[in-house]
């Protein structure tokens, strides 16, 4: 017996929402964070959307799947909720989901193919639905900032946080309390990015292919709760780490080498986004990352007289020569009191 269909939804502009009521919406997401383990058994996202009222909705969600909460990867992207009910928090009215809340989420991309992202069976989206998408497309392209924190290794620069898309290509587990991703966009940072060494930790990864990519590889690390979530990463998948922090590694006088080094590290925390998320084969920004990887010359890398760096590669990839760089970064990191508090730079939204 075939099931009902689903009756089309009616949305409520953002302008007319009303404490105590059980609403649909959709607008343009301003501000996120990724789905994280909440102090209880769920999983939590916080979604703040604006629509062309210029009215700002922020809604807490919730759910014991991961995979049910909305699947938002930047700002900008289009998202409908169904089942929010509306309460006044702070003389402010927000959202928070209830019993058989469902969601759908776009591309916010301007002429980018409209491609719906859900799990739920509860939508049926009508061609009055995708002319709303594309009205809000259209609106937020002038409206809504794009999201400045997103940039290439090749831009990134100390002192900065940022937001990276990315393929892993190797990872290990440092200590108890860190992470190590090698990851790689296709470009290479202006200054010599640090290396990590691993001979002796259990490492998960190509290395003959890391080390022929050389200095296109970054080392990551990444800090208290996002380490299960970089544990269960799929070599070669797409990912996108929000609110990566870059800084400069201290020269100390046991350091066997005087070159200042880039570091990257995702502190713990979700404050401004803090997370890591991977990206699926239909995302845009995933198919525009794959062109740019299979269009980087290896020859030309390999050949170039760029090689302190590879150099360094190799050495942390094969013996202990380098530990004196680095034996000590983890030790420092954990006494930083900035770890899962520090707040990024103006070049962060505001929202927390």
């Amino acid at each position: 017996m075939s099931s009902a269909p689903v009756a089309p939804s009616t949305y409520t502009p953002l302008n007319l929402l009303k404490e105590g009521t059980v609403v649909n919406v959709c607008g343009v997401v301003k501000f996120f964070k990724p789905p994280y383990l909440s102090k209880g058994t769920d999983y939590c996202s916080v979604v703040t959307i604006v629509d062309q009222t210029n009215v700002k909705l922020t809604c807490m969600l919730f759910s014991r799947d991961y995979d049910t909460l909305p699947s938002v990867y930047k700002v900008g992207d289009i998202v409908c909720f169904q089942g929010l009910k509306i309460q006044a928090y702070k003389n402010e009215l927000q959202a928070i989901s209830k019993f058989g809340f469902a969601s759908l989420t776009f591309d916010g991309t301007l002429g980018a193919p409209i491609i719906l992202r859900t799990l739920s069976k509860r939508f049926n989206f009508t061609a009055q639905d995708y002319s709303m998408v594309e009205a809000l497309r259209t609106w937020a392209s002038t409206h809504i900032s794009a999201s400045s924190n997103l940039v290439q290794l090749s831009d990134a620069q100390p002192m900065q946080y940022y937001d990276l898309t990315c393929q892993l290509l190797g990872k290990a587990q440092v200590d108890g309390v860190s992470f190590l991703l090698k990851v790689w966009d296709g470009t290479r940072t202006k200054i010599p990015s640090w290396r990590v060494c691993i001979q002796d930790v259990a490492f998960e990864g190509d290395l003959s292919h890391i080390l022929q990519l050389q200095n296109l590889v970054v080392d990551i690390v990444v800090y208290d709760n996002h380490v299960q979530v970089a544990k269960s990463l799929k070599i070669g998948s797409f990912l996108r780490i929000y609110s990566l922090h870059t800084k400069l590694q201290p020269i100390n006088s046991e350091s066997t080498t005087s070159l200042v080094r880039l570091e990257f590290h995702l502190h713990g925390g979700t404050s401004y986004g803090r997370g890591i998320r991977v990206l699926p084969e239909s995302n845009y920004d995933v198919d525009q990352l794959k062109k740019a990887l299979e269009s980087v010359d290896l020859e030309a890398i390999q050949t170039s007289d760029d090689t302190y760096q590879s150099d360094n590669v190799e050495n942390c990839l094969t013996s202990s020569s380098s530990e004196s760089d680095l034996v000590s970064l983890y030790e420092v990191e954990r006494c930083q009191p900035l770890c899962a508090t520090s707040k990024p730079f103006s070049s962060v939204v505001t929202d927390t």
